[in-house]
This record gives structure tokens, C-alpha cells and sequence, in this order.
């Protein structure tokens, strides 16, 4: 038989649980990791050279390849093994982010006279478009993390149906990380991306010139388009 003592005591030991719970002395809700957003951000440094085509380049949108055309990173684990990363994503999706940040770069090369985006009213003279191939972080060896990016571009003169090619060039850069973390890899895309654009820009002046030279010599002839594929998977080593 239960004696006073005893269910007094076990009144009191349930009333100091409540009690705790109620002054959360116990926490029940699970903590979950707080998202965070990142932004491929470049800006080119050095002088600006004289302007090489004189016409207006219209810049198209560059499309991501479905399986990165997410805003969760996407990690490679080797073989055939991907992942994708809820907590850590791009702020805008990477096709806008990537569009933008290549629309700014030619703009401030000054390669051409003027650089309009698909909304501007002004003319083309020229169109430049292309795709995102590759964005994703390569943790196959967990001793060497690497950012991937991989683009290719179109430069051509017939802005209405984008024939009349001059330039058709792919570009790739894995660049080795500091560490392992989503900053890290967001520091090697900021990279990879600088690297690609600053071989792209000599590509599109030494193709414009070449293009300018064409033109005086032939009195205005359209020059014989050129196509080529340009990949470097020279490591970038961060680790310095």
C-alpha cells in the first residue's frame, strides 16, 4: 500500500518537471542549421583599351545546365554520386547571377562601343550568348576540394538568328580550395569565373581585331567564321 509520504513525494518530483519545462530548463525543439546565401561576385581591374567594334553588342541570358541550374550548391562525391545542399544556396538563381556578372565584365572592357542587354531598344551590331556546362564542387578527394566551372560562349553578327559566327569558345577552370566549407567554394567559383572572363575578353579582342581586319582589307566582306574549343584544367592552387 502506497503511504502518505510516497504520493506526496511523487506529487512533488511531477511538479518539478513541469516547473522545469515551464522555465525551459529542458529544450524539446530540435535545432535545424540556418541557411545561408551566397552571390559569384567579380570585378575586372586594369585599363580600359580603346573600343575595338564600334557597333553594339547585345548580351543574351546563359542558361545552366539542368542538373545546376538550382539555387542549392551541388556537391560531386565521386563516381556517380552528387549531392545538393538546402542550407547553403545562391542568393538569385545562377543563370541570372552568371548573366549579369559577364554582362558587367565585357561592359567595362570596353571592347565595344556600347553593350545592351536583350530589354535594350538601341540597334546590335553584334549578339554574344552561350551556357553554363559545369557549377558544382568537386569533393571526390577529400584532400583536394575543388571549385568546377565551365562555360561556353558565342560571339556572332547575326543577331536575328545567331548565324555568321566569329567566335565559339568553351573555357574550363577547377580551382583548389583553402578548405572544405561553402565559402571556400564560393571563393573558388569567384576564381574560376575571373580566369575564364579574362581569357575571354583576349579571345574576343584578338577576334574583333582580326574581324576589323578582315573588313578593310575585303572592303567590308564578312570574314570566314571561326570555331574552337578552348579548355584549360590548369589547377588553380589557392593554397598558398
Amino acid at each position: 500500500m502506497r503511504t502518505k509520504a510516497g504520493v506526496l513525494f511523487n506529487f512533488a518530483i511531477c511538479g518539478g518537471v513541469i516547473l522545469c519545462l515551464l522555465n525551459g530548463c529542458v529544450r524539446l525543439e530540435r535545432g535545424y542549421p540556418e541557411k545561408r546565401y551566397f552571390v559569384i561576385d567579380v570585378s575586372r581591374g586594369g585599363e580600359v583599351c580603346p573600343a575595338v567594334a564600334d557597333g553594339t553588342l547585345k548580351i543574351g541570358t546563359f542558361p545552366v545546365s539542368p542538373q545546376y541550374e538550382g539555387r542549392g550548391f551541388v556537391y560531386y562525391k565521386g563516381g556517380s554520386m552528387y549531392d545538393s545542399d538546402f542550407y547553403n544556396e545562391f542568393f538569385i538563381s545562377p543563370g541570372a547571377m552568371l548573366t549579369e556578372e559577364v554582362r558587367q565584365w565585357v561592359a567595362a572592357s570596353g571592347l565595344f562601343r556600347h553593350v545592351a542587354d536583350l530589354s535594350g531598344s538601341r540597334e546590335p551590331t553584334y549578339f554574344l550568348g552561350g551556357r553554363i556546362t559545369a557549377l558544382y564542387g568537386d569533393y571526390s578527394k577529400a584532400s583536394a576540394p575543388k571549385a568546377v566551372l565551365e562555360a561556353e560562349f558565342l560571339l556572332s553578327r547575326d543577331v536575328s538568328v545567331g548565324t555568321d559566327k566569329l567566335l565559339q569558345n568553351r573555357y574550363r577552370r577547377e580551382v583548389l580550395l583553402d578548405g572544405s566549407t561553402p565559402r571556400a567554394l564560393v571563393a573558388g567559383w569567384n576564381e574560376a569565373l575571373r580566369e575564364i572572363l579574362t581569357d575571354l575578353e583576349k579571345d574576343l579582342r584578338d577576334r574583333l581585331k582580326s574581324d576589323r581586319g578582315s573588313d578593310l582589307r575585303h572592303g567590308n566582306e564578312v570574314p570566314v567564321s571561326l570555331t574552337s574549343s578552348r579548355v584549360d584544367n590548369t589547377l588553380i592552387d589557392k593554397q598558398t
